[in-house]
């Protein structure tokens, strides 16, 4: 076993750059109050999970990671359910008895209820993230584990149970420390294929002791081999490694993904945010790909340095119709905000956009944006925490347990920090790692839940007044993949024109709800939404009421729902 001491200045060296370690910093500044508002629904919702790393005086890496969240609705009743992902121990084919994963039904009120066992689910290995996706097209939603020792696991949904499918796939324990995951049409033949992330080659036996001051602290992947990301093509509800076939050949360490059409040409693209290694922007070409990240401007921070990256986002922030993409980073370093200026040539403009010197003084994980307040504009929450559990005794600025931050945008691609002025739920003080966002409550406003490294699962409720009118669309798709991922919806709205995604991927080790939220203002209406299915289908629907949710299957025209009672069988 190699031992490793760190001065203090090359550790803050590694933050400028990074690769670990800490800056000091005053506690952020938040201007002027705002009209959003979480509060913490946490009790109230029903939601008691708790999650377990089982750190050990060793510090592994993977014990500070931490673990994600998918929020999707798995019975198909019109209200978005939560899974959790837990962690566990390291080396242990079983987890500790209260280290599993967790299933929460929700009644469409944000009422939630624990159906883990009556569903079948079982965490297995050292959890770390999952991704969602109808891959069978059946009309639920199944799932995909990702787990530190590579024991990943494929989970079909029937409707009421998980059955696992792994074996059947080919996924079996490969030893290789898989992060994120996404499904995905990448072929563009109607079904999902599954893109894989993964991280660094660390082992309890090839572990690097690390000290700060003389203390032991928590290592970062500078000091390991990163492994390859893997692709998995689906064949007729069949999955197949295509890593090769595909053109991937990504050897960095991987953490997040974005899967969006980045050149809105109707395939999806992948951006893989890697932690101290350049991003990755892999553009698709028929099935084949192609990495663009560091010719369009968006593998490195504005000084042309690879960043600690651990989440990543995509919309269009500023308006002009090309998605933009969003890497949170490590302590000293900001969220970089790549705009799209032109097709496919980036600006990186954390700082311009007002976001840059309050993010640096925070280590950020998962992240989305989301439009808090219905105005049409999407505003931007994410989970913080450092990775030395003894910052505290190295600094006295930086802490360990980190608050979240929450931005708000406005309007013309500039933000301001109001995390403190928005409520109880930002004032709960954890080591944040994944986060998602839906509307849980079935209110028309979008919620949120972060996983805490071992701490809580926090779920926050919006209680944003003054908010505008909204639109909510469960789309599902005949011709194209039945979860419709892929698909791009642009809205008129008076003089104004709002783009969506349905992104297969997003934040760190998470996924957000799959239903399209439009914030509409004052308006009392959508005058026309265009639906750019997946395959190339396009659908335009004129005149679209406020303040309804509507359930759209390709082709047909919308039906009005309540989430909590949709009854298609």
């Amino acid at each position: 076993m190699k031992i490793v001491t760190i001065s203090l200045a090359l550790i803050l060296a590694f933050a400028a750059a990074g690769c670990g370690g800490s800056a000091t910093a005053p506690a952020p500044g938040t201007g002027e109050r705002s009209n959003i508002s979480f509060s913490d629904a946490t009790k109230s919702s029903g939601i008691d999970f708790r999650q377990i790393p089982t750190r050990t005086e060793d510090k592994f890496l993977p014990e500070i990671m931490g673990s994600g969240v998918v929020i999707t609705d798995f019975d198909r009743d019109g209200a978005p359910d939560i899974l959790v992902v837990n962690s566990g121990a390291l080396g242990s084919e079983k987890r500790p008895a209260d280290a599993g994963d967790k299933l929460y039904m929700n009644d469409g009120k944000g009422k939630f209820t624990d159906r883990t066992d009556e569903w079948g689910l079982v965490g297995v290995g050292y959890g770390q993230g999952a991704a969602v996706g109808d891959f069978d097209n059946d009309g639920f939603p199944d799932v995909f584990l990702t787990g530190y020792e590579g024991d990943n696991r494929l989970l079909k949904n029937t409707g009421s149970k998980f059955v696992d499918v792994s074996a059947a796939n080919g996924f079996k324990k490969d030893g290789e420390w898989s992060t994120s995951a996404g499904f995905a049409d990448l072929d563009s033949d109607g079904d999902l294929d599954l893109y894989l992330v993964r991280y660094v080659n660390f082992s309890p036996q090839n572990h690097q002791k690390v000290f700060r001051n003389r203390m032991l602290v928590y290592t970062t992947p500078i000091y390991y081999e990163p492994y390859k990301d893997a692709v998995f093509r689906n064949d007729g509800g069949k999955f197949m490694d295509a890593t090769e076939s595909s053109g991937i050949d990504s050897s960095a360490n991987g953490l997040a993904l974005a899967i969006v059409d980045i050149d809105r040409d109707g395939d999806e693209d992948i951006y893989v945010a890697n932690d101290s290694d350049p991003n990755n922007l892999w553009l698709n070409e028929g099935g084949k790909f192609r990495d663009i990240a560091a010719v369009s401007g968006a593998a490195y921070s504005e000084i042309g340095q690879a960043e600690g990256s651990m989440g990543v986002d995509a919309t269009d922030v500023d308006g002009n119709g090309l998605p933009d993409i969003i890497v949170s980073n490590f302590q000293a370093e900001p969220n970089s905000l790549y705009l799209q200026d032109r097709p496919l040539l980036f600006r990186e403009a954390s700082d311009a956009s007002g976001m840059g010197a309050t993010a640096r003084q925070r280590l950020k994980f998962g992240l989305d944006f989301f439009d808090a307040d219905n105005d049409g504009d999407e505003d931007l929450i994410v989970a913080n925490g450092h990775i030395e559990d003894n910052i505290g005794k190295n600094s006295d600025s930086v802490t360990f347990a980190q608050p979240n931050s929450l931005y708000e945008n406005l309007g013309d691609g500039k933000f301001r920090d109001i995390s403190d002025f928005a409520g109880a739920a930002l004032k709960d003080i954890q080591v944040s790692r994944g986060l998602a966002t839906a509307d849980l409550d079935g209110d028309g406003d979008l919620d949120y839940v972060v996983v805490n490294n071992g701490g809580t699962a926090q779920v926050a409720f919006n209680e944003t007044v003054k908010k505008g009118n909204f639109a909510m669309f469960w789309l599902e798709g005949v011709k194209s993949n039945r979860s419709a991922i892929g698909a791009r919806l642009v809205a008129k709205i008076g003089e104004r024109t709002i783009e969506r995604q349905l992104m297969g991927a997003q934040s760190y080790l998470s996924v957000s709800d799959f239903r399209i939220h439009f914030g509409l203002g004052d308006a009392q209406k959508i005058d026309e939404l265009t639906i750019f299915w997946p395959g190339g289908e396009k659908q335009v629907l004129k005149d679209i009421a406020a303040n309804k949710f509507y359930y759209v299957k390709e082709g047909a025209e919308p039906k009005e729902f309540v989430p909590g009672t949709f009854n298609d069988q």
